[in-house]
Parts: C-alpha cells; structure tokens; sequence
C-alpha cells in the first residue's frame, strides 16, 4: 500500500505511535508539510531594518533611505527553516511598487485596481507615485506578476490592449496639485456614493439609492484610522505560523483637516493629534472613488514609512454577526464577532483544538495542532448580517480583529492600505460585489456530474479489480483518483509518492493500458501534483528525468538568503519550491504540466497541493521576500494551474482542485477542497468542521468547494486512537451528495480506515449517494452559472435565501443546495446500535417544504418551523420547496434509478 502525500499526518502517527508507546508500520501514509524534527523557525520581522540601529528619535530622518532598504538585510544565517532565527526586513520597508504592481493590477474590469499614484503630503509622494506606477498595469497580474513587464502580463492572463489603456475611475494623478479647502459641513457625493466626514475623522458612507441606509461608518469612539510602528515576530512550525504583532507606538487620535474634489473622486488629508512624539509630524491622505459599481474604495498612505501598520476601523454593533475571512472552520458557530482573525495562508492543523489530539500534536510537533482559526485560503473580506460587507485588496499579513463589541479593527501590516465598502441590497448581491474584484470560478467540466472521483493510490491490477467490485455494486464512478502516476520510493515512513511530475514507466509499465482501460468503461484518471521537487537521484528510483536537477541548474528555486535553495524537509526528505515570482521557472513548469501530466500520463485531472507554506525569510526572484509573497503564492499556484489547462486547450475538460487560497485564487482556480479533516465526527477537525468551511467559504466567494469524503487524518495504532468508521464514513457521503464534487480519500491509514469498497454494505451506500449526486447533475449545471456569472457558491447558507429570517442566520449546521434543497445532515454517531433513533431535529424557513424521501408536507406558509424527523443512514434529512419542479425531478430520476420506489 502506498504512502500519500501528506507528510505531517505521517510525523503526527509517528508522534502518536511514540506517545503509546507503540512502533509504525512501514505500510501507514503520510500527509503533507515538514519534518516535525525540524525546530521552529523564528523570523523577527521589524518596521524597519534600521530600526535595530536607530533610535525613534532619528524616525524621520530615516524615513526615506529605510524605504529603499535591500531585502539582503535579512540575517546570512539561514540555511532551511529549521535553523532560521534572525531579524528580516519586513515587506513594509521594500519599495512600494512591487507590492501595489502585484496587488492592484489584477482585474481589467476594475479599473480601480489602478489605485492612486498621488503626491501626497511630505516624504510620501515618493510612495504613491511609485503604487501609481504598479496600478496602471494591466487586467491579469497575479502575485506572480511582479517581475514582468505590462505586455507580458496581458499576454498570460489573455487580456487585449484596452485592459491597459483602459480609462481609469480613480486617477488621482495630480492630487499633489489640486486646491485643498476646509472640510464642508453637507455631504460630499462620490459617484453613486454619498460621504460626511469630520475633523474628529469621522467617516460615514451611503449609497443614493438607499439614503437612510449607512454602509459604513467609523467607531462612536474614535476616527477610521490610526497608525502603528511594529514587529512581527514569526514562528514557523511545518507549514503553520505562529505571529505576534509587537506595537512600539500608535498614533489613534487622527484628525482630518482638509478636502479636494476633482470629479467624482475625494481625497483627504489629515494628522494625528497624540501626545507621543513619534505621532508629531505624521500626517496622511485619502483617496477615495468608485472603480465600478457598488464598490467604493478608499486609499491611505502616510509621510512616514516607519509606521508599519495602518489599522482601518468600523463601527459594529454588539449583536451584529459577521462571517466570511476566506474558508473559516468556527468550532462552534460561523458568527466571527468576538474573535480575531489572521489573514495568512497555511496549514490547517491537525485537530485545531481537539481534545487530546491537539496537546499530543503540538506536544511532538509544536503549532501542527493549528487553531479554529488557522485556514489554508485566508481572504480579508466579511460580511454581516445587517448587509455591511467591506475588504481589504493588499495581500499582505493583515489580522481582522472583530473582538471589540461596537467596532472592528483591520490591521493591514503595510505603510498603505487599499479597501473597499460595498453596496448591495441583498448578502448575494454583496458575494456578487466582492467578486467583482476577486474572481470568480469557472463551470467545471461535466463529466465531474457523472457520479464519484474515488481515490485508489495502490497497485493498478489492484486499483482495477476495485473499480470492478464498485461498478457491479451500482457505484456511478466518473473518476478513479490515484495520486502515484509518478511512481513511489521507500523511505523510513514507508513507500512515499515520488515528487518528480513525471509519468513514470519503470514504476507504472502498464499505466497507459491502465488509463486506457478506464476510458473505455467511461471513467476518467486524475493525478497528483505540488509546486516542490525531490532530488530523485538513481539509488532512489529510476525516473525519465530529475525534475530538481534540472530546476536547479536553472535557478527556478525559491532561494534562501545566502542565494542556496532553501530546501524545506519533508519527513524523509527535503524538497525545493518551484519560485512562482520568476516568469521562466512558470513557463516551465506548465510545460511539465501539458506534456507529462496531460499528455504522456492521460490525466483528466489532478489534486494542486500545497502552496500555504513558503517561508517568510526566503528570498524571491524579484528581490521580494517571502514575508511579501506568502499569501500571492497560492494565487500564482492556481494561475499556473489553470493557464498550463488553457494552453492544452483542455479548459473546460480538464479538473484541478486546490486546497490553499487568498482572494484572487477565485479567478485562476476551477475547484477547491477543504484540505485535512480527521476522520472523526467532531466540530473541531471533522465532519462538522468540513460543513462550517463549506458553508462559510461561500460567504466569501469560495463557489465551488468540497471535502474528502470521510475526512483524511487517522492516528491510530493497534485499534487505539482515531480510524474512520463505516457510519461516519457513510453520514459523510450522504452530505457530500448535495455539494458540488463527490470525491473520496482513503486517508493516510487506509489499511485500518473503513473505505467506499470494504464490503458490500459500504459499497450499496456508497452506490445509493452516487446515484443521487448523478441526479442532481442538470440542476449544479444551473448553480454553476450562478457561480461563474455571479460568484453564488453552490452550497449556500441558509441566510443567503431567508436573509429577512432571524433566525436564519443563526443555523450553521445545515445549508441550501442552490435556493432548491434544504440539507441537514447527521452529525453524530448512533451510540446504541442496533437500537438507533436517527432523529434529526432541524429548522425550516417559512414556506412549505416536502420531504424527499416520503413526500410528506412540513413547514408553513405563515412562518418558520423546526420540526423532527427521521433520517436513518440513507436516507439524509433533505427538503426541497412544495410543488419545485427541481425537486420532482429528483424524484423521477431517483425513481428511475432505483433509489426510491
């Protein structure tokens, strides 16, 4: 049985195996990240790098060399993360422009991505002219972008020559020369938006099409900005960050003094009134406009680059409930009011939290246990339920923090920041605001509706023989998932999947008779690939080629700072990561992608790992650090992905799901998955946290989202510990046959893991939900537009349709199907067997609902009811809207199928 690639489930069995004092076994899988062996990675990150030589007092003095600051101030010390302590120039001190021509340029039909190249006040005009410089570039540019010239960035992302000269809404070019007056005692109309404003710094937005609704405005407290000089201080565990933001000063007590309109666009200026000496002399400016419509953006910088952190502040109400922050997992409720939110990219963890898993993990692996709020696609974005919904663009660290009870403080770790308020009337027409700018997922091909992706990483004459068991079971089967097309090698953890994307016949001679066997049964063979490489020399395995020589030679490494590759460990071995900064190492990576994946090895699909864990003292091919690029990488990843799919002309046939994300992944990526669940019920890492990702990812754009079907992470040893039980496995599927993908994993112990194929029980359940997810193809054909044109999610929380119903926003264990099924699922397991109840107690918005199992009527007309009913296994707790026309149509078709009588 072959290892997966999942590298710390591996370390964390071991750490189990350890903690029983238990011994491994050569056959036990692995999951993904880095050597738990490697101590931790602490990487201080100043405001500035001469902040360790200067005192405050020369601050000003300093201000404009420390702007033009070399990344090579980072320590010589550093060979692999797990010797790294030392001091690295933070991303706030690098050129503004290499930032802002990564961040603000991605979008051609936002035009406001080309934010401000202003001639603000003091030393800061030299900042704003250079983002100017950056946000005229043109639709497309990726965090990959920034070494490339204008031409080349619309050539890769297939925008014309009108995407660059596109006539900009928010040109604020010659703000340095515009009459500055008093601040006015009306309101100042700014397009489609209204704006008062004070000299306290008071700021109050409307919308003229709903003058008495307030979209956004500034604390009862206290103005909408302040300024911070600070220090990250990071702690790398295996793919997880631990980061403390270390404030020297903040300036809080922010006044506005003057205003400018030129048009439709604003712009400020304004000064701290704080007692402390570093706040004496700092001033900033403004610029606000509307890019398009229903986004208002606001632009601030400073005349001081020591101050690091720009915090912008919202007023909140104490019961208002927030969601969003990219793919969230909330242990207990999808509410975010009253916690605090990193916008980092990383692993999930395993456990988050899970009683006693996460003290054994973080016991042999410290921070591999992660935290309810460590995610793998970080967005700044939310949305609330009394219809407010605001972003930050910068990629950068930033941290929502939603703990205060009357406003909401984001930190945005960077000398500028970019935001935007929306407008909508409903929380859709918010989601289908904030994809405006961050993207929005393509349809999917459609064989994908044509019943299961089943993951079979084992030998190919095994591989088949289940294929064939599951078929005569009544298994709908449009893909068989197996993730060692590159061949296997043994290593101390076991047989491990090479990571060398090469079609391998000397590991797989019979490869192409497997894939072809398939075809002709109408299923299609998906692959694996990440963005790293092992140096697979001859006494590893044979290979074609060695992909990492070959990246190597031409210098497609990220680098450390003494210009080495900086090689992360991976249990067994150390990997290097492909540098997505440099256009040449892009190229030839799609190459590897189109000719060995693609057309040598047949595969129709494949799982993108990785990408959440570049470090943050690595060195990039722009110069940039990797604290600059952490969370543009996953979003080059997905680019990559989806243009070497482009390329091959197989858009549209071809399947690539990622698991790690910032906000413009949504425009590169065609499908996520949620990572590394447990194989366990739990709200920490389990079923039910897979239900909240899902159901909160949509909030923010994430459309098209699913996870491996019974969870992957066991840690058991000698029937002790943590395996996937046959009910579980079941209730898991029988949820995951109302999302968008039904895609199975065996796990990283799929010897002591109950799977699809165990026995002919499991294989007639599993065969009943692929019959179901079959029949609902035609009607995700419909959601999938929705996605595509709109940025709906295709599992959606209940409020999204009832956002009027209290209620509604309260119920974060179940969720709609499109706007036509209401799904419950089970969430716990039967403890009296064979005496189970399977009672599910759920709630039903106002309308009548008809039960699709028995046709039975629930719910009312004149309101909302919870009502309780019966879901044995097979039977999921699943309404749909009295007399839908989708809904008889399921029906029909389970009918003819053979699932319902």
């Amino acid at each position: 049985m072959y290892s997966f690639e999942k590298p710390l489930a591996a370390v964390l069995l071991i750490a189990f195996t350890s903690l029983t004092a238990c011994s491994d076994d050569a056959s036990d899988n692995t999951d993904q990240t880095t050597d738990a062996a490697a101590s931790d990675a602490s990487v201080e990150l100043d405001a500035q790098a001469s902040d360790a030589a200067t005192d405050d007092a020369t601050d000003d003095a300093a201000d404009s060399a420390a702007t033009q600051s070399d990344v090579s101030d980072v320590s010589e010390d550093t060979q692999t993360a797990s010797d790294t302590v030392q001091d690295v120039q933070s991303a706030e001190d690098v050129d503004d422009d290499t930032q802002t021509q990564s961040d603000a340029t991605e979008d051609a039909e936002d035009p406001a991505d080309v934010v401000q190249d202003a001639s603000v006040v003091d030393d800061a005009a030299s900042q704003d002219a250079a983002q100017g410089t950056g946000d005229a570039m043109a639709d497309g540019q990726d965090p990959g972008d920034s070494a490339m010239s204008v031409d080349t960035l619309i050539a890769i992302d297939g925008g014309g020559a009108d995407s660059a000269t596109m006539p900009n809404p928010c040109d604020f070019s010659g703000a340095s020369k515009w009459s500055f007056s008093a601040l006015p005692s009306a309101t100042i109309q700014v397009s489609d938006f209204t704006l008062s404003a004070s000299a306290a710094a008071k700021i109050e937005v409307r919308h003229v099409s709903e003058p008495k609704r307030v979209l956004y405005q500034s604390p009862s407290t206290g103005g909408f900005l302040s300024a911070s000089k600070t220090f990250l201080d990071v702690h790398e565990h295996q793919g997880s960050f631990d980061i403390k933001d270390k404030v020297k000063v903040t300036c809080s007590k922010a006044r506005l003094l003057t205003q400018a309109v030129v048009g439709d666009n604003l712009a400020l200026r304004g000064d701290f009134e704080d007692a402390e000496a570093d706040c004496k002399g700092l001033t900033f400016e403004a610029h606000i406009c509307q890019p398009i419509s229903g986004h208002l953006q606001v632009h601030v910088v400073t005349n001081n680059s020591k101050f690091n952190r720009l915090t912008w502040h919202a007023g909140s109400a104490a019961d208002e409930r927030i969601y969003g922050m990219g793919e969230q997992f909330p242990h207990d409720s999808l509410n975010l009011k009253g916690r605090s939110i990193p916008v980092i990219a990383q692993e999930g963890g395993v456990g988050r939290g899970h009683l006693p898993i996460s003290p054994a993990v973080n016991a042999v692996s410290k921070g591999s246990a992660g935290t309810e709020a460590t995610t793998y696609f970080a967005s700044p974005h939310f949305l609330t339920n009394n219809l407010t919904s605001l972003f930050v663009e910068d990629t950068v660290y930033a941290e929502f923090d939603f703990t205060p009870k009357d406003h909401i403080d984001m930190h945005v770790h960077n000398t500028t920041f970019t935001g935007r308020i929306l407008h909508g009337k409903s929380p859709l027409e918010l989601i289908e605001r904030f994809t405006d700018f961050a993207g929005r997922m393509p349809t999917p091909p459609s064989w994908t509706g044509d019943g299961a992706i089943v993951a079979l990483a084992r030998p190919l004459t095994q591989s088949t023989a289940i294929v064939d068991d599951l078929l005569k079971n009544g298994v709908e089967i449009a893909g068989v998932w197996n993730q060692t097309w590159s061949g296997v090698a043994k290593t101390f953890i076991g047989e491990q999947v090479l990571w060398n994307w090469t079609e391998n016949p000397y590991h797989h001679p019979g490869w192409k008779n497997y894939v072809g066997g398939l075809k002709t049964k109408g299923i299609r063979t998906l692959c694996y690939i990440n963005s790293m490489l092992r140096d697979v020399t001859p006494a590893i395995a044979k290979v074609k080629k060695n992909l990492y020589a070959e990246a190597a030679s031409k210098g497609y490494f990220v680098k450390n700072t003494k210009g080495d590759v900086y090689l992360l460990p991976v249990t067994a071995f150390d990997v290097g990561l492909i540098d997505l900064s440099l256009p040449a190492a892009r190229t030839w990576l799609k190459t590897i992608i189109k000719e060995e994946m693609i057309k040598a090895a047949g595969c129709s699909g494949w799982m993108a790992d990785f990408a959440e864990a570049l470090p943050f003292d690595a060195v990039m091919s722009t110069g940039e650090t990797g604290e600059q690029w952490h969370n543009r990488y996953p979003v080059a990843w997905a680019q990559v992905n989806r243009e070497a799919v482009k390329e091959a002309g197989k858009d549209g046939e071809i399947l690539v799901f990622h698991r790690s994300g910032h906000t413009k992944s949504l425009k590169h990526a065609i499908f996520f998955w949620q990572g590394d669940q447990l194989t366990t019920w739990d709200k920490y890492d389990g079923l039910v946290s897979a239900l909240h990702g899902l159901i909160n990812g949509g909030l923010s754009g994430i459309s098209l989202n699913h996870s491996d079907i019974g969870g992957y992470t066991s840690l058991s040893k000698y029937n002790l510990g943590y395996k996937r039980e046959s009910e579980q496995l079941k209730r898991w599927a029988e949820m995951s046959a109302f999302t968008a993908l039904f895609r199975t994993h065996e796990g990283n112990q799929p010897g002591i893991n109950a799977q699809v194929y165990t026995d002919k029980s499991a294989m007639q359940h599993f065969g009943r939900m692929s019959k179901v997810f079959k029949a609902l193809a035609s009607y995700r054909k419909t959601l999938f537009k929705d996605a595509e044109s709109k940025g709906w999610p295709v599992v959606r929380h209940l409020a999204l349709h009832y956002p009027g119903d209290a209620k509604a926003w309260t119920v974060d264990d179940q969720f709609l199907l499109g706007d036509q099924f209401l799904v419950a699922p089970i969430k716990n397991k039967c403890f009296t067997k064979p005496f189970c109840p399977y009672d599910k107690t759920l709630y039903l918005p106002k309308g009548e609902w008809t039960h699709l199992w028995s046709g039975k009527s629930y719910g009312s007309a004149f309101g909302s009811e919870t009502v309780k009913i019966k879901a044995p296994i097979g039977e999921p707790a699943v309404f749909y809207p009295k007399g839908s026309a989708v809904g008889a149509d399921l029906v029909s078709k389970l009918k003819a199928a053979g699932v319902m009588k």
